[in-house]
Formats: structure tokens, sequence, C-alpha cells
């Protein structure tokens, strides 16, 4: 039973890795996706920020109407400058995130031999077909794909070492 449960491992950890590859290989063909993410939130920061200093600009002491409501207009408006303010950090922690996590893939990427860096920035980032691959890198379609995988898997070793962020 103990044999058993080993070999029952084994092909989890074979079926994990398969996964693992996969799935790196799917973050590395997204990688413009995660620049272009980084960018809409920097621009998204940028709106909050123009509309939070029309929030507060708005308010004026010297035509303020006193209520028997629970908030008045000025209290409102500093409510949605903090929501505001609270949204753009939230945007921030994302952009550094993601930012960080990109990186540590170019990093990864860069830590390559020149030979597995050009098969990964065509294969999996510029998203070539084997036969352009094959006649950039000048060998054989069974030595590329061999190349790609060993250098995915040094590629996951420096993913897994940080927090992997998915797109949906």
């Amino acid at each position: 039973m103990n044999r058993l449960s080993i070999k029952e491992q084994s092909k989890a950890t074979k079926r994990t890795k398969k996964i693992d590859l996969r799935e790196a290989e799917k973050i590395l063909k997204n990688i413009k996706e995660y620049e272009a993410r980084i960018h809409d939130i920097e621009l998204e920061i940028m709106d909050l920020r123009d509309l939070q200093s029309i929030c507060l600009k708005g308010i004026s002491y010297d035509n303020l109407i006193k209520t028997n409501s629970l908030f008045s207009k000025t209290e409102l408006y500093a409510m949605k400058d903090l929501e505001i303010e609270q949204t753009i950090n939230l945007l921030e922690y994302k952009k550094r995130h993601i930012k960080r996590f990109l990186d540590r893939i170019k990093n990864a990427i860069e830590s390559l031999d020149d030979i597995e860096r050009q098969i990964i920035e065509l294969k999996c980032i510029e998203n070539k077909i084997w036969r352009f691959v094959v006649f950039e890198v000048n060998l054989e379609e069974r030595q590329c794909r061999a190349i790609k995988t060993r250098a995915l898997k040094r590629i996951l070793k420096v993913m897994l070492s940080g927090e992997i962020v998915i797109l949906d």
C-alpha cells in the first residue's frame, strides 16, 4: 500500500509539472496583456486623481447650508474623497504587484542562454509557429521543443519563488 501511494504521488507530481509548464507558457504568452494592464491602471489612477481634485475644489465653506440631516454636503465630499483615495491606493498596490511579477519573469528570461531566450521569445511571447522558430535559430524542431521545455522549467522556478498573478 505504501508503494502504491508513492506511485500515485509520482503520477500526481508529473501531472502537476505538466500543468505548471502549460501555465508558465500561458503567462509568457500574456506578457503584453500584463503590460497593458499596468498602463490601464495608471490611466485609471490619473482619472481618479482628476476626480479627486474636482471633488475637493467644489467645497465652499462660505455657502454651507446648515441642515438637520445626518451628513452635510461637505462631509459627503470628504467621504467621497476618502473613498477615491482608498481606490487609488488599491490600484497602486495592484500595479506594483503586477510590475514586480513582470520584473521577476523578465529577470528569469534574461538568465536564460541566448538560444533558450530566443526560442522562448519567439515561441511563447511572440507566438510564432515552429517552422519560423526553427528557421530563426537554425536547429531541428525536436531540439527547439526540448530547449523550450528546459527553459520553461527554469523560468517556472523563478516564477514560483514569488506570487503568480493570473489575469482573467
